[in-house]
């Protein structure tokens, strides 16, 4: 590693406030190290009592100041970049997966991995909008979105698939387990009315379930469980219903 890569991962390692610290006493060490080393070589008697006073004073004024100017920085950046990284990885609304990260992360799983998909949707969701306002479909996003969360954990990985249809993937875990996992969820969420103005709003949601054994693309799956969910929604709505894999 050349110097001005090592200069750079040192700055890279900067995220935390104590690391912060450590990058400026190790500057400084480097610093103090580096000057005396030129002075030995370049001064006509070397390092004597005589010059080690201003290759030790310069060092030590300029090397903290600078170096923990430049660990502020780099400490604001890395701070910035996480926060960048959470906004793309995350529906701003629900502060679930994006649905670009939950592919992403079901990629990470292998093409091999085992488990369910659940694909939720929110029963007559234009009405709630048009009766309600606006508002209150996005109260009832958060609401769903947070119940859905709470309800594949461990484990599961959940994402705003988009509008208000949300995805839901569990790891390792059957059908029918998923099956009375999606059950609850449902339950859960059309049993608990939510605040509206004067007035209390109950809201429902339908559930179809696919699941990936390994032989078949994530994507095929998934159409499975929308197949199912509108098997749902044409079957009155606020139900569970898993995919016809035949």
């Amino acid at each position: 590693m050349v110097p001005g890569d090592f200069y750079g991962a040192f700055m890279l390692a900067i995220r935390s406030k104590s690391q912060k610290w450590y990058f400026v006493a190790s500057v400084t060490m480097i610093s103090l190290a580096v000057s005396w080393l030129v002075t030995s070589l370049t001064a006509p008697e070397g390092l004597t009592r005589a010059s080690l006073v201003p290759s030790t004073l310069a060092p030590l004024l300029i090397a903290p100041l600078a170096s923990y100017w430049a660990a502020c920085r780099l400490l604001e950046i890395h701070i910035l970049n996480e926060k960048l990284l959470h906004l793309a990885a995350h529906d701003q609304m629900t502060s679930l997966y994006s649905r670009d990260h939950f592919f992403r992360l079901i990629a990470g799983l292998g093409s091999e991995f085992q488990g369910s998909f659940l694909l939720a949707d929110i029963d007559r969701f234009k009405s709630i909008n048009d009766t309600h306002g606006h508002q209150a479909g996005d109260e009832v996003i958060r609401f769903v979105a947070s119940v859905l969360k709470d309800g594949v954990q461990p484990g599961g990985i959940a994402a705003r698939f988009g509008g208000e249809e949300f995805v839901a993937c569990l790891p390792d875990v059957p059908l029918t387990a998923a099956a009375e996992t999606a059950e609850a969820i449902r339950r859960t969420i059309g049993a608990r009315p939510l605040s509206v103005g004067a007035e209390g709003l109950l809201c429902t949601v339908s559930i179809g379930l696919g699941y990936h054994d390994g032989s078949r693309p994530v994507e095929a799956v998934l159409r499975d469980a929308d197949e199912a969910l509108y098997a749902a929604k044409n079957g009155g709505r606020n139900q569970v219903q898993p995919a016809f894999t035949g």
